[in-house]
């Protein structure tokens, strides 16, 4: 029997419409109440996990959110948070220092809050998106996985727009560069070239978001410390994902589980694929590894 599932959320344990599928809610029930430890890794804050926690019953079952890329550790039964490693001072102005040479998007993610620095021509771009779709002067300026503007503030509820890295905050779990795909991985493969790129934990969540973590502050960092906190093995342990921020944790486990919709280089990586995330694949794999 495995001793613990991880789950990556968007595009993952979330269907294309933010919600569990009924199948897969009922398979991860099911687990649990047999001893299974339910692990939730995202690169959200562990606020913007907790709806979907309540919805798994993680409290009941002594479940864990291993929120921002691997951040932090929080057990949702105690609500005791471990912190892992974050963003100070001498690291944003690094990555700030580096990136704002390019035309990007740069968020700053708090635990309850976002930052996002817009250089000139990106702010004309979304102040005219803005106007189009006529959205109240209070909406947020952030870019989302599929489009310029996102509304995150049902994790996120504090949100200010910069225009000087000046006014750029001091601390951070993560930073994230945005930009449409094409660019952005125009915006990588430079910074791969640098000294930078040995600095910082790299990873894309989405096409158009790459996000920054210190070094060995990941996803499968932080797995690994849970494994060796409860003495879980590799092969006791399966994890399921579907993009690059999911790459670390899924060459940790031996049950690595690739949904159908991910990334090729998650694919690479995976030992083992199931159907995509509108169709139940954790709920298929599940039954198919218990029959």
């Amino acid at each position: 029997m495995l001793k613990a599932i991880v789950l990556d959320m968007d595009a993952t344990l979330l269907t294309s419409e933010n919600e569990i599928s009924p199948a897969t809610l009922s398979a991860l029930l099911q687990v649990q109440q047999a001893g299974t430890t339910v692990v939730l890794a995202s690169g959200r804050s562990y606020l913007r996990l907790l709806p979907d926690a309540s919805k798994l019953h993680l409290a009941d079952y002594g479940g864990v959110l291993m929120d921002v890329n691997g951040t932090s550790l929080y057990d949702v039964k105690t609500q005791q948070r471990r912190y892992i490693g974050g963003m100070d001072a001498p690291r944003i102005k690094r990555v700030v220092d580096f990136f704002s040479q390019f035309e990007v998007e740069i968020q700053f993610n708090q635990d309850d809050a976002i930052v996002t620095y817009l250089p000139e021509p990106i702010y004309v771009m979304k102040r005219r998106i803005r106007g189009e779709m006529r959205l109240p002067a209070d909406y947020p300026w952030t870019g989302g996985m599929y489009s310029w503007l996102c509304d995150m503030r049902d994790g996120y509820p504090h949100q200010t727009m910069i225009r000087d890295l000046a006014e750029a905050p001091t601390h951070a779990n993560k930073l994230s560069i945005v930009q449409e795909p094409d660019k952005i991985h125009f915006v990588a493969d430079s910074a791969k070239a640098q000294p930078i790129w040995q600095e910082f934990e790299f990873a894309f969540s989405d096409p158009r978001k790459m996000e920054v973590t210190p070094k060995n502050v990941s996803k499968g960092s932080a797995l690994l410390a849970l494994m060796q906190e409860r003495g879980w093995q590799p092969d006791e342990v399966a994890a399921f994902g579907d993009s690059g921020n999911d790459v670390s944790m899924l060459k940790v486990v031996k049950y690595s589980v690739a949904m159908g919709n991910a990334l090729p280089v998650a694919k690479r990586v995976a030992n083992y694929s199931t159907a995509d995330n509108n169709h139940d694949g954790i709920a298929k794999f599940l039954q198919q590894l218990n029959a």
